[in-house]
């Protein structure tokens, strides 16, 4: 490739330009636009000239923004690098900036920067509709408090609480209300917070340090009660516009039951499959997450793709410092904890076919490896196969393990069925009827099994003839589009069960009867 410059171009455009001063005022008003300009209250601080006479910004914030050096040489990239990062810190609502040539002998910049923040403080309240995973539905409605720029350095502290009310159409709790109350706060921090080194990233998004703990009482009316906490110490960045990771070196889980009902502990006591249901769980670890995202660009390509890659290991710290085991296992602080590695992949696949028309798959490998005090993954973390974003022509968490038939206990319902492996595969043809309104076909194929055998779940075991396994199912549903949100309903039928005998597991026929209805909000995938 060759360039040719214009024999018309200026010289002053011929020349490379530094950067002379760079002066950043951090809390100019549209409003005092003259007064604001003036430089007679500003303070240098790491190369940077910052005018903020009422003090509202710690300096060092834009030594950790900023891309400009002074005395660096001027490029566009740095340029839109640094007012994107400077509009992500989310405390400013107005960004702009200028250059003037300095009036020095040698070609260079003057550069400012013009700051409009954000009301540092903001309160909501949201009420909406919302679709989990083991097709419980329902409504919640939260109160949430954000307080920007908290300590001066762009800081940002979020405290939410909520309560809602679900109710499940087909499974394990169908016909049993649960109730959820709960609070989160989130404190963030534009940059990364390390204890023995500094690090600075250039991208054009700016990192965040998160300490996040919340707390949640879910009570499922006639059953059980179960509190939980969580919390953790983290790392998020963004590579760009499709690409992020989250990295938590410190996660903590802690879930307790109470005001267990009797009859139901009754039945806890002679059901494997609901002791973990209500057990005490005890989760100390890491996790990281990898997510590349090409619909995150804001349209579809013609071929797009979506990758998800997650990693959880917990206890390894916490056995190398805990010393012997009793009956029950290691304890910390008197409990016992869980050991296990876990990995996740979920691979998506969208083909544009046409203006209106969308073909979806996707590809779930999950791996769970229970070691130590575990002999399974905590219930709050093993996989599970079923329900409205699963395998739609089995009721949700009712598949597996593996061969084993779960079989109503003496109140009528199916209890979860979890694993710790986890293969699924799903197919999905979305065309346009009309408007917002969307057809559907879709096949859905997989399961879930167990690390090690568990005698009271015979065939749950994960071994060669896994393929055998496998469960089938086909439908078609229709979709209602309307940008927003999405609500979608579903008929699906299942075609091969692996609960069956061998040999006998393709189902002959379709029949109305044996159809699996999925009512619910969003895409499945």
């Amino acid at each position: 490739m060759k360039m040719i410059v214009k024999p018309n171009t200026p010289e002053q455009a011929k020349e490379a330009y530094y950067i002379n001063d760079v002066y950043v005022y951090s809390d100019y008003s549209l409003n005092t636009a003259r007064s604001d300009t003036s430089r007679d209250k500003g303070q240098l601080y790491g190369g940077y000239h910052v005018i903020d006479p009422r003090g509202k910004f710690k300096p060092k914030l834009f030594t950790n923004v900023m891309t400009f050096q002074p005395n660096e040489l001027y490029n566009r990239t740095d340029h839109n690098k640094t007012l994107q990062r400077l509009m992500n810190l989310n405390v400013f609502k107005f960004v702009k900036n200028r250059f003037e040539r300095a009036d020095v002998d040698s070609p260079k910049l003057n550069a400012y920067y013009y700051l409009t923040p954000m009301p540092e403080k903001a309160l909501r309240a949201e009420i909406g509709a919302n679709t989990r995973s083991n097709n419980l539905n329902g409504s919640e409605i939260s109160i949430g408090f954000t307080h920007r720029n908290t300590f001066r350095a762009g800081e940002q502290m979020d405290f939410r609480i909520y309560g809602g009310t679900e109710a499940q159409f087909s499974g394990s709790f169908s016909g049993i209300s649960t109730f959820r109350v709960g609070g989160e706060i989130n404190f963030s921090i534009p940059r990364f917070v390390t204890p023995f080194f500094h690090i600075k990233s250039k991208s054009a998004y700016v990192p965040r340090t998160n300490l996040k703990l919340g707390y949640e009482a879910l009570n499922r009316k006639t059953l059980y009660t179960l509190n939980s906490f969580h919390g953790g110490i983290g790392y998020l960045w963004r590579e760009s516009p499709i690409k992020s990771h989250e990295l938590y070196p410190i996660s903590i889980t802690y879930a307790q039951p109470l005001n267990i009902n009797p009859a139901f502990k009754a039945e806890v006591d002679t059901s494997f499959a609901l002791q973990h249901i209500i057990d005490t769980q005890f989760v100390l670890g890491s996790t990281y997450q990898l997510n590349i995202n090409q619909l995150a660009a804001g349209y579809q390509k013609t071929n797009s793709f979506y990758l998800n890659f997650l990693g959880d290991i917990s206890g390894n710290i916490a056995g190398l410092l805990v010393k012997g085991s009793g009956p029950d296992g290691k304890r910390l602080f008197g409990l016992p904890f869980s050991q296990y590695l876990k990995f996740e992949i979920d691979g998506r696949y969208y083909r544009k076919l046409g203006l209106n028309n969308t073909w979806a798959n996707r590809i779930i490998l999950g791996y769970g490896l229970p070691y130590g005090n575990s002999r399974e993954l905590p219930y709050i973390k093993q996989f599970f196969a079923g329900g409205n974003n699963s395998i739609r022509a089995f009721r949700s968490r009712t598949l597996g393990p593996g061969s084993y038939l779960a079989r109503p206990n003496s109140q009528g319902y199916i209890p979860d069925q979890t694993g710790d492996i986890k293969i699924e595969l799903n197919t999905e043809f979305r065309p346009r009827i009309s408007g917002p309104l969307y057809g559907a076909v879709f096949v859905d194929a997989g399961n879930i099994w167990l690390a090690n055998a568990n005698p009271y779940k015979p065939g749950g075991e994960f071994g060669k003839d896994f393929l055998k396994q496998f469960a089938v199912g086909a439908g078609v549903g229709i979709r209602i589009d309307i940008q927003l949100f999405v609500i979608r309903l579903d008929a699906a039928f299942p075609i091969r069960d692996p609960a069956r005998p061998a040999g006998q597991r393709m189902v002959k026929g379709v029949s109305l009867n044996e159809a699996v209805y999925n009512l619910a909000i969003g895409y499945p995938f």
